[in-house]
């Protein structure tokens, strides 16, 4: 908890209360503040937080991450499932009755369709989770409330790359007329029916009264109000919205305490967000292996950890795996990976002769940023300041959201501020972005490296926790000795609700529990 002041700490620990024991109570309409607007409607190709937002009440998915106890899945639509011995075949059985909005059945066609959809999207549709599912060999729905997903090879984590909640189910009769139909209409089988968007304002559902969870959704409906970042913390100072489910920083949440006391409860801890550097490995001189290395081992990520977390709401120190997560580095196993351990004046000294010999001592470059001021500007200025002290002078451009996003899929950049935000921890999803650029849009870095890629391969079948690990640290250590990134910091997510707020429990992903199904308010 650090940098939790007293009044914070005391209001955490009365108010940050599971709520399951509770009895539910029906009503209400939650109120909650986004950040941005959500910039398509189609799930599938969605990959932000603030489409999922939007989407997830309206949706269903085949199954999903318990709510009360992640990382387990559960079933949605599925009711229950079983696995071949061999590991190849996946028979799903469906919750009999469940309905679209619009009164239609939903059946395992639906299901297939929709899988398929992602697996392999139609000329003109994008699929934004369509690698992850290509050892799905087949998709078939066998009957109306069965389907059947048979792989070319083992998949250790096909339930949890199912579970994400843009993996959308849509009816497959509105694809069959249109595919291009969810980027133009809410239809879905979700706990609320889509009511109304104003642009550049709000969006509202209401609930759903056939919803195949009987008994849910508790809340009447819910409605997002898109607001920047100071006008977000004045709305939960002044009560005109419950909650905000990205994150605040320490001094935003400390704020809130003192203002709204026992009138808020607060929830806090690390995040599937993680801030980084690229480097880009198709230009001079990033691709010398030793520049990279140099910038990388500059950095003092323990010492910048204790500043960052105090203003902003990263700071967790970790490689490419959350801190913390079963499969990640102990802290012990991280400190002798490149950049993380020894003294930190010794590794910079390093740095100046690894630039020397590289024939840059006097380093200059142009470092692109994204133009959001909590956190990229401000990781991004204390970055900069890691780097001169190794003789590097970086000039920070900063860089629209739109401009931003182009120069991680194009590669127009020298160094890039990066980042990850996935809805899960599990390796297939998180480490995916680290094969080569031919197997990934995600590679910002533009390198190429076939063992990565093998090791990545390996790891998805492989049963044995132990074993995945260390093949799971291969490709960590791989990718800090080419120094093709440089991991910065994981976010410490924190949340500040209206304490009549019931049953949210905190995920370590921003894209969890958004369906708002089984919340409810305590009038």
């Amino acid at each position: 908890m650090r940098g939790l002041t007293a009044a914070a700490a005391i209001v955490l620990a009365l108010f940050s209360q599971s709520a399951t024991a509770q009895e539910p109570v029906r009503g209400g309409t939650l109120r909650q503040a986004v950040l941005a607007e959500p910039y398509t409607l189609d799930c599938h190709a969605a990959t932000t937080v603030y489409v999922t937002s939007a989407l997830a009440p309206h949706y269903s998915t085949l199954v999903r991450y318990d709510p009360q106890n992640y990382p387990k899945v559960i079933g949605d639509l599925a009711e229950n499932w079983t696995v071949s011995e061999d590991g190849l075949t996946y028979t799903f059985k469906l919750v009999p009755g469940v309905k679209f909005h619009d009164g239609s059945p939903l059946t395992a066609r639906d299901v297939a369709v929709s899988l398929e959809r992602i697996r392999k999207p139609p000329k003109g549709i994008v699929s934004a989770r369509g690698p992850l599912f290509q050892r799905i060999a087949s998709i078939e729905a066998v009957d109306d409330l069965t389907v059947v997903l048979r792989l070319s090879q083992p998949e250790v984590a096909l339930l949890e790359l199912l579970a994400n909640p843009l993996n959308c189910v849509y009816s497959a009769a509105k694809l069959e007329t249109d595919p291009h139909f969810p980027e133009k209409q809410v239809l879905g089988s979700g706990p609320f029916k889509f009511k109304e968007r104003v642009s550049g304002s709000t969006w509202e559902g209401e609930r759903y009264a056939d919803f195949h969870r009987k008994g849910q959704p508790y809340l009447d409906g819910f409605k997002l109000f898109f607001m920047s970042g100071p006008a977000i913390l004045n709305a939960l100072q002044s009560d005109q919205v419950d909650t905000e489910f990205r994150s605040l920083t320490p001094q935003q949440r400390d704020r809130l305490v003192a203002a709204r006391k026992d009138t808020v409860s607060v929830q806090s801890g690390t995040m599937t967000t993680m801030i980084k550097i690229a480097f880009n490995t198709q230009r001079k001189p990033f691709d010398d292996v030793r520049v990279r290395r140099a910038l990388n081992l500059a950095i003092d990520r323990t010492g910048g950890s204790e500043v960052i977390s105090r203003v902003t709401f990263m700071g967790g120190v970790g490689a490419l795996q959350r801190p913390g997560y079963d499969l990640a580095e102990t802290p012990a196993e991280l400190a002798k990976l490149p950049g993380y351990g020894g003294d930190i004046e010794a590794r910079r000294a390093e740095a100046r002769r690894l630039l020397k010999e590289a024939g840059v001592p006097n380093l200059s470059f142009a470092f692109g940023n994204r133009n959001v001021g909590e956190p990229y500007v401000t990781i991004g200025t204390w970055v900069i300041d890691q780097w001169r002290r190794i003789g590097v002078n970086a000039r920070q451009d900063m860089l629209e959201n739109p401009v931003w996003v182009a120069s991680r899929a194009n590669g127009q950049f020298d160094v890039l501020m990066d980042a990850i935000a996935e809805a899960t921890d599990e390796p297939t999803v998180i480490f995916s972005k680290y094969q080569s650029r031919d197997k990934t849009p995600f590679n910002t870095a533009k390198y190429e490296d076939r063992e990565i890629d093998a090791l990545y391969e390996k790891q998805r079948a492989e049963l044995d926790p132990a074993k995945r690990k260390e093949i799971l640290a291969q490709i960590s250590r791989r990718v800090l000795d080419q120094a093709y990134y440089a991991p910065l910091f994981w976010a410490n997510r924190i949340i500040v609700s209206n304490a009549k707020l019931k049953n949210w429990k905190l995920a370590p992903s921003q894209f969890l529990n958004l369906d708002l199904a089984d919340i409810w308010l305590d009038k």
